[in-house]
């Protein structure tokens, strides 16, 4: 029994420990709480954070491509050896200003002024040929014209024979019709005879009879007269007709000469042009020889010597216009679609507090290029090997007369620009699940959040286009400073 006593104060005991424990617990966590609502209360109204604080004011900003170039001078050069030809006399220097057309240097190439001289002999045989062409036809022009004069072409003469044919036809019937009107008058006249003989007629009646016999042998013998005469007649136009066919082949046969002598002119003509236009190739080739300058503008390299031997495509010399002065670049082609000819670009030579000049984008490339040896801008700006770039030139509003062709200068293009917004620095502008915002100080000098909408972003500041205003106050806190809402901040 006393042990049943002694175990249920135990548990008594027990249960009255574990209260007073958890009690003191409970005491504990509140007093830390109220221990950290204390602190936060006094740092929100006592304790003065110290930040760098700038207003917010009105800036021109500007959005840039920055690439490295070479610089040009306009319209730059190189004039190339036509040929495996020898440099006979250079007749300029480097720096030398020279205006378009001006003798540069004398090349030697025999072979092509023997050929010049071939050109013009054949030129001349040629000139002969044609000239004697020329005398052919007005020969064949002069026998056409009496060939055409004897010809004469009169009315149809075909027509004409049919005509005679007909009345020859006409004529023979007519004959054979008077032979039989003959033959009756002889037998009415035999009759006759007898009739008379007899005493059956008078004289007048027999005599008649005769006439009219004689009147007929009379019109047939006309009439055969008139046959024969047709038939002649007949005769004498066909002869006629053959000499008119052999008129008219003497007429072909000389409208042919004239014809081919004329194919003989155009042809001697054609000649004569093939041979001058390679009397032209060969002047001009032999022309070379004297390398001439293709504008007004300034000697920048001169790579060859008198006397030396030099290989077709050579590099003789290198010019340029020093009026105006070019720089060419290649752009990334993220930042080439901005790139527009005509915005303004700041042109400047690497290195500090360099002169800045001021130009204009001339070109943009409209395809992207490899950078590789085969791409004729592969040599400027940055990049590696194979990187696809757009090029492009700027150009100069004025000749510096100071950058060097050839020399490497940094090219800034605006690409857009904006004029007396609101902006902040870049440092003020913070994110939060990706928004941007900013702290800005209240009226009471307490930090507050502001979310903000951002436009274009420039080298040290970014426009504001809502959530803040000209005049108010924003903080610019270090990476190290943790700002809450509500914090007093010092001004």
């Amino acid at each position: 029994m006393n042990f049943v006593q002694t175990l249920v104060k135990s548990k008594t005991k027990f249960k009255i420990g574990t209260r007073w424990l958890a009690l003191s617990g409970i005491l504990t966590v509140a007093s830390f709480g109220c221990w950290l609502i204390y602190v936060q209360n006094f740092r929100k109204s006592g304790a003065l954070i110290n930040v760098p604080i700038t207003e917010v004011k009105r800036h021109n900003l500007e959005l840039t491509v920055d690439e490295g170039g070479i610089l040009e001078l306009g319209n730059q050069q190189s004039l190339k050896a036509p040929g495996e030809v020898t440099v006979e006399k250079v007749l300029v220097k480097v720096r030398d200003r020279v205006k378009a057309g001006q003798k540069l240097l004398i090349l030697r190439n025999k072979e092509q002024q023997d050929s010049l001289a071939n050109k013009d002999l054949e030129i001349r045989k040629q000139e002969v040929r044609l000239t004697r062409d020329r005398q052919k036809v007005a020969e064949a022009e002069k026998n056409l014209a009496l060939a055409q004069k004897e010809f004469r072409e009169p009315i149809d003469q075909q027509l004409e024979i049919d005509k005679r044919e007909i009345d020859l036809i006409r004529t023979r019937e007519k004959v054979t019709q008077i032979k039989e009107r003959l033959t009756v008058a002889q037998k009415k006249l035999k009759s006759t005879q007898a009739l008379f003989d007899r005493g059956f007629i008078s004289r007048d009646e027999l005599e008649g009879k005769e006439t009219e016999l004689k009147g007929i042998q009379l019109e047939l013998r006309n009439t055969k007269l008139e046959l024969k005469t047709s038939i002649l007649d007949m005769k004498h136009l066909k002869t006629k007709m053959q000499e008119r066919k052999e008129l008219r082949e003497k007429v072909l046969q000389a409208k042919s000469a004239l014809e081919e002598a004329r194919l003989n002119v155009n042809n001697s003509i054609s000649e004569l042009k093939r041979l001058r236009v390679e009397r032209e190739v060969a002047a001009k080739k032999l022309k070379n020889n004297i390398v001439s300058a293709p504008i007004n503008g300034k000697l920048l390299d001169v790579k060859v010597k008198d006397g030396e031997g030099v290989t077709s495509g050579k590099v003789l010399m290198t010019l340029g216009d020093p009026t105006t002065e070019l720089v060419k670049l290649n752009i990334g082609t993220l930042d080439a679609g901005k790139v527009k000819v005509g915005q303004v670009a700041r042109v400047k030579v690497i290195g500090p507090k360099s002169q800045e000049f001021s130009g204009k984008v001339n070109t943009v490339h409209p395809q992207a290029v490899s950078r590789d040896d085969s791409n004729p801008y592969s040599f400027m700006g940055g990049g590696s090997s194979g990187q696809v770039l757009v090029p492009a030139t700027i150009e100069l509003d004025k000749p510096t007369g100071v950058l060097i062709p050839g020399s490497n200068v940094s090219v800034t293009i605006v690409v857009e620009e904006r004029k007396k917004v609101v902006a902040v620095n870049l440092e003020a502008v913070k994110r939060e699940e990706g928004k941007p915002f900013v702290w800005v100080i209240d009226k009471e000098g307490k930090a507050r959040k502001r979310k903000v909408t951002l436009g274009i972003e420039g080298a040290s500041q970014v426009e504001v286009k809502s959530g803040l205003k000209v005049g108010e106050k924003v903080i610019i806190p270090a990476p190290d400073t943790i700002l809450e809402e509500g914090a007093s901040v010092q001004q």
